[in-house]
């Protein structure tokens, strides 16, 4: 009878207790978890100027940004460059050194391309405007695609960081985390190119945008 009393059902049911994290591991979810926030934060910041971009076209002055054919290939690079990482990641889990060293490569040269695709994007869209910048969705041309930019150069410094590693160290399954870090990021840069593009940079998408906005 004394057991039924000292027992302590809570403890003795919880079974095995989880093993402690180590500070590495620790680390690594750290950073993991501080990444979602920073693109939880980043997918808001994109919706706003999505849902702002579409309550602009209400008013009379508005004219749709003149098509820029150039887009087009600069969406393929960033597409490619994305893949680049994530056959990054699958071959730094797998464990092949040379392969994961040439994707991140490729990944990187991939990415300036694209940058600098973008750069050229401003210039045409200079050149068939002729400096006229009263058109408002010029402005937001700019605006978005340069933000979108700086977040592709922000990080491009990560992933020279995992460049790095790859040729310093001698287990390429150690920087597995730093190349799934650096795929998550290109992925949702990706995305979020995709659908700013689809929406606001690839015709006349007045109707369709402000149903998503909720204007019409």
């Amino acid at each position: 009878m004394s057991n039924i009393f000292t027992e302590q059902p809570w403890i003795a049911d919880a079974g095995p207790l989880t093993p402690a994290l180590s500070g590495a591991q620790i680390s690594v979810n750290a950073r993991r978890s501080a990444l979602k926030m920073l693109l939880s934060v980043v997918s808001v910041f994109f919706l706003l100027m999505i849902v702002a971009y579409g309550g602009r076209m209400l008013y009379q002055d508005w004219r749709p940004t003149p098509q820029i054919n150039l887009l087009w290939g600069n969406t393929g690079v960033l597409l490619l460059s994305s893949l680049c990482l994530q056959a990054a990641l699958l071959w730094a889990r797998a464990g092949k050194t040379d392969w994961v060293r040439g994707a991140l490569i490729g990944a990187g040269i991939l990415t300036v391309l694209f940058l600098v695709g973008q750069v050229a994007a401003w210039q045409q869209l200079i050149s068939m405007v002729l400096g006229d910048f009263s058109n408002p969705s010029v402005g937001f041309f700019f605006m978005i695609t340069g933000i979108h930019g700086l977040h592709m150069a922000g990080g491009m410094v990560a992933l020279m960081r995992a460049i790095k590693r790859a040729f310093t160290q001698s287990d390429i399954q150690s920087i597995e985390h730093n190349v799934s870090n650096c795929a998550l990021y290109w992925h949702y840069l990706l995305g979020v190119w995709l659908l700013v593009f689809g929406l606001l940079f690839t015709g006349d998408n007045f109707e369709v945008l402000l149903k998503i906005c909720g204007f019409i």
